[in-house]
């Protein structure tokens, strides 16, 4: 199997994707409900959208996925419409739905590699901006206004995917892929699980919303120093993993750091010394998702 067959998946890979899918999101939820402590309907993501969104990412370039992706909608419409339920809950069902997907593909798809492009400016300070626009809305608006753009952006994004991944040209994606996508991805991933990691952050950390903004800090300012401390002075490798430098593990630490002056506290530093660990991991799950979880949980723990 090559790195492309995540692009284009048998029939059997897509089974065996739909199948870990399901069973993955639904292990998240029951773990991440034991780990916060936090199972009352109206303040945790609803079951129904997590597993109904666990279908539907793998079938994404089908045709039946319009109609999960449709349910799924309204599902979460009439959970907060008729129920304890908020759109905080909502965004945070379809990031567990995403992280369990991220995870089932690393592990159906063991070679799967998305190769840096020689040129990664564009792509990281997309990153970079993106993720720091969502930091000063939160400032400016608080979290509950922001979870509604990013969760909008989120399907709206989600819904590109699948439309590009049919064939079907939409006007400037295409141009957008070319300038900062990535070979071995789908089109617009990094970006989802991008949006999908700020949808869990600031779901979780809805009552916080200095940590959200750390949380969302040190995932845009460390990887943008990483970045470009690696390619830059990024000399001596690291003995667990050759992809990456001391050079850019430091700088990892240095942009992450800021977050220092959001939360002033003394766990801030080790969160932002056991991210910096985290990301120079040769890890197969998409590190824009898996970082921000790990990092939320852990500013939970201490608020």
């Amino acid at each position: 199997m090559d790195t492309l067959s995540a692009l284009s998946p048998t029939s059997n890979e897509r089974f065996r994707l739909l199948l870990f899918s399901i069973i993955l999101a639904a292990l998240l939820v029951a773990f991440l409900r034991g780990l916060t402590g936090i199972g009352e309907a109206g303040r945790f993501a609803p079951i129904p959208i997590s597993g109904v969104f666990s279908i539907a990412f793998p079938l994404q370039g089908y045709v039946i996925f319009s109609l999960f992706y449709a349910v799924g909608l309204l599902v979460g419409w009439y959970l907060v419409a008729g129920g304890p339920y908020s759109w905080l809950d909502v965004g945070e069902g379809i990031a567990i739905a995403g992280l369990g997907y991220a995870i089932a593909e690393a592990i159906v798809f063991r070679q799967k590699k998305a190769l840096n492009r020689n040129d990664e400016r564009a792509r990281k300070t997309l990153h970079v901006v993106s993720n720091l626009s969502a930091c000063l809305m939160i400032w400016i608006f608080g979290i509950k206004t922001t979870s509604y753009i990013v969760l909008l952006g989120t399907c709206t994004g989600i819904l590109l995917m699948h439309l590009t991944l049919t064939g079907i040209k939409i006007p400037g994606i295409e141009e957008w892929i070319k300038n900062v996508g990535r070979e071995g991805e789908k089109p617009g991933e990094g970006a989802l699980y991008n949006a999908l990691g700020i949808l869990f952050a600031i779901s979780l950390l809805r009552n916080d919303s200095l940590a959200a903004i750390s949380v969302i800090l040190i995932l845009a300012l460390g990887d943008g120093f990483a970045t470009f401390a690696g390619t830059s002075y990024g000399r001596h490798r690291l003995p667990w993993n050759k992809n990456k430098t001391w050079e850019g593990t430091i700088g990892f630490a240095c942009g992450a750091i800021c977050a220092w002056f959001v939360m002033p506290i003394p766990e801030t530093i080790l969160i932002v010394i056991s991210a910096a660990v985290i990301e120079s991991l040769s890890l197969r799950v998409n590190d824009n998702i898996i970082l921000p979880v790990v990092v939320s949980l852990l500013y939970y723990s201490i608020i």
